[in-house]
């Protein structure tokens, strides 16, 4: 679909649902069951833009339902959800309940649905999990992952850049999360998977450390003997990476490896890194930030080819930090070679490196990902958390670097529909923190994450099929709301 079309037909309808369910986190029962879920399931048929099968098939069908239902409902639901008058809302449900069953009509006579299959998918509205790119500062997301297990919601579809790759690699290994395996995970890294640099990447640039993630996890992502790829973990993911095009580096690439180096020989160094040695690091990445014509978004994942590459190789390269860590491929891994050289041949790549260059929070990818049919379904509300969108304390030297990378940010926030933006995030450099560190940031993360908490249940609640409403009644407003 046309993101144009998107913004301009599809998107109010989302936050219209988004508002209604703010609503219902604050006061459950502002409106009757029945009436809301009819409400709901307009709202829900108006976004619809496929049943699974080829994308957009149902954009033009169900074009003439969303104009209409915009004029009916934008003067009753409006974002702001302490504004919705439930009586003036109840009153616009006859002429809703006569839209939504005149398209279900025309639909099923056009033989592109089943009354079944229509039912099922605006039944159950999927989460889509936004990872963003915030290096050490992401590890504040262990506290959404915590939390969404607890209210037993489970994504559908994960992608990420930077630490938020790594975490969301291994949130996808199993369908269940438990926070202490996650933090063995990464204490496994950071014991094991983190080295000096002994020689130059064929397809990362060079960093004062080495990231081996196979090393520290790999025993964990095997299948068959040979490492999990992307298109074989639990819960779909994808791992945003950029890849730098020609002309991309204004210094050697060995340079690189000696920005940090004498300050950083070891993943407890990273933790100790003197504000003046952050401040000189940024420049240089503020110099690739701003080469935005040479960089390239490379979605690992995005496409059959590259789901065949190991799920922890995809998440490392886009963990990799320019100057701080470098990754590659192993060197007897002659299946990721093909897949890698394929994608710098295709786009003249000269390295590959953190995603978060391309877009810290990369909605838009996810978005389009949904929509190309990545996980079959397209109706999904779309979560973004971000961790460096307000840089304090041990942060505040990224500042000429996040004001370089908040144009992305302002790129992709039109597509997520939940946005939480944490403020009190570790320090960026702490890439791999010890257990009681970890601890802290999940438990603050959780705290930050209560709001949301409260309002996606009611945003992916289930709707009952449309018949068991037993629409036709709805003729009047009902009498408690005159």
């Amino acid at each position: 679909m046309d993101a144009r079309i998107f913004l301009d037909e599809f998107r109010p309808f989302r936050r219209g649902e988004i508002a209604l369910a703010r609503r219902l986190a604050d006061e459950p029962g502002f409106l009757p069951a029945r009436e809301l879920a009819l409400l709901r399931h307009a709202l829900r048929l108006a976004q619809l833009s496929s049943l699974g099968g080829e994308p957009d098939e149902l954009v033009d069908r169900v074009g003439s339902l969303r104009p209409k239902l915009l004029q009916l409902l934008a003067p009753v639901l409006p974002t702001e959800p302490a504004q919705i008058d439930a009586a003036r809302l109840v009153a616009r449900l006859p002429k809703v309940v006569m839209l939504v069953a005149d398209t279900r009509r025309r639909l099923f006579e056009a033989g592109l649905t089943s009354e079944t299959a229509l039912d099922a998918e605006l039944s159950h509205k999927r989460l889509v999990l936004v990872l963003g790119g915030a290096a050490g500062s992401g590890y504040i997301f262990l506290g959404a992952l915590t939390a969404l297990e607890r209210l037993g919601i489970r994504p559908a579809y994960l992608i990420g850049c930077s630490v938020g790759s790594l975490l969301g690699v291994i949130r996808a290994r199993t369908h269940e999360f438990a926070l202490p395996e996650l933090l063995a995970d990464v204490q496994r890294i950071r014991e094991r998977g983190v080295f000096r640099l002994p020689s130059m990447p064929r397809y990362g640039l060079p960093g004062a450390l080495r990231l081996d993630l196979r090393s520290a996890l790999g025993e964990l992502f095997q299948r068959d003997g040979r490492p999990l790829r992307l298109d074989e973990l639990a819960i779909p993911m994808d791992a945003l990476a950029t890849g730098l095009g020609p002309g991309a580096l204004s210094e050697p690439r060995e340079s690189y490896a000696r920005m940090v180096d004498l300050e950083v020989r070891s993943a407890a160094a990273l933790e100790k890194v003197p504000a003046a040695t952050l401040a000189r690091l940024v420049g240089p990445l503020v110099s690739l930030a701003m080469s935005r014509q040479v960089l390239v978004p490379v979605l690992l994942g995005g496409d059959p080819a590259t789901r065949r590459l190991a799920a922890l190789d995809a998440a490392g390269f886009s963990a990799a930090i320019p100057g701080v860590l470098a990754y590659d491929l192993a060197s007897d891994d002659y299946d990721g070679a093909r897949v890698l050289d394929e994608v710098f041949e295709r786009h003249k790549l000269v390295g590959l490196v953190d995603g978060a260059l391309a877009s810290l929070v990369p909605a838009r990818y996810a978005w389009e990902a949904v929509e190309a049919g990545r996980i079959g379904s397209r109706h999904c509300a779309v979560l973004a958390l971000d961790a460096v969108a307000k840089a304090r304390g041990a942060n505040a030297p990224l500042i000429p670097l996040l004001r370089v990378a908040a144009a992305t940010a302002d790129r992709d926030k039109a597509f997520w529909d939940l946005h939480v933006n944490f403020e009190r995030a570790p320090p960026f450099l702490s890439l791999f923190p010890n257990d009681a560190s970890l601890r802290r940031s999940a438990a603050q993360g959780e705290r930050e994450f209560e709001d949301t908490a409260r309002v996606l249940p009611p945003l992916l609640a289930p709707v009952p099929p449309w018949k068991e409403l037993s629409p036709e009644a709805i003729a009047h407003v009902d009498d408690r709301f005159r």
